[in-house]
Formats: C-alpha cells, sequence, structure tokens
C-alpha cells in the first residue's frame, strides 16, 4: 500500500480515491505482488552477502540494524555516524499517517495470491537460516 501511495501520490503524498477503486490498484497488485516475491528470490539465490532487516526491525530499533548493515559492508561502524542517522529518523519525507481507507483494499483473490508469496519467500529465508517473514505482512 505505501508502495502504491508513492506511485500515485507522489513520496510524501497519497493515492486518490479514483486510483483505489479504479483499474490501478487491481493492476498494481497483480504486477507488484510477483515482483516482489521474485526480486527477495533472486537476492537469496545469487546474493553472496545477504542481509535480512525488515521493516518493524528498523522502527524498533534503529541504531542497532543500521549497526547490522555497516558492519555486513566491512566497514567500521562510528557511533556518532549511527546517534546522527539515529536523531534525524523523523526526516521530511513521511507520509502523516492520518489519512486511513474507510475498507479493505484487498479483495479475498488478492489475499489468497499475496499469501502464497508471503509463505513462499518466508520458507526461502527461513531455508537460508534467516528471520522470516513478519507476522503483519500477512493480509488481514
Amino acid at each position: 500500500m505505501a508502495e502504491f501511495n508513492r506511485k500515485y501520490g507522489g513520496h510524501i503524498g497519497f493515492a486518490a480515491h479514483a486510483h483505489w477503486k479504479g483499474k490501478e490498484w487491481p493492476e498494481f497488485v497483480r504486477n507488484y505482488a510477483p515482483w516482489w516475491a521474485t526480486h527477495t528470490l533472486d537476492w537469496l539465490k545469487f546474493g553472496k552477502k545477504v542481509l535480512v532487516v525488515h521493516f518493524e526491525d528498523l522502527k524498533q530499533d534503529l541504531f542497532v540494524q543500521l549497526g547490522r548493515m555497516v558492519r555486513l559492508l566491512g566497514v567500521a561502524v562510528r557511533e556518532d555516524r549511527l546517534l546522527c542517522v539515529e536523531s534525524q529518523k523523523d526526516g521530511n519525507f513521511k507520509r502523516s499517517g492520518l489519512r486511513k481507507l474507510e475498507y479493505d483494499p484487498y479483495t479475498a483473490d488478492m489475499q489468497k495470491t499475496i499469501q502464497a508469496y508471503i509463505k513462499l519467500v518466508d520458507a526461502a529465508l527461513k531455508g537460508r537460516n534467516l528471520t522470516g517473514v513478519p507476522d503483519d505482512y500477512y493480509p488481514r
């Protein structure tokens, strides 16, 4: 949903109601869900050094997650730089979060399709002893 809002509403805007109710939303889900899965599976298959960092992990503990990323790159972790980034985490490019849809935009078919992709990616992550997909990813 965040990517759909970005695509049709800009970096900090929201997609218009017409986009959610029009052909754009179903087409987006039909194209983006498999792309998300294959993109992730390709990283797992072809990536030499892979670090999985879920967005929820960044929100919960940005400092620790940034440290993990920097170490993976083989760069010395400078605590002052991590603290600088952490102090700026509420930057200018965030949606207000005030605008919520009054309905669930996911049809039953969309939910079924998305859930299958999530399970596929989750199994691949766990198969490489990486953190699986957070429960929040599953459609409700």
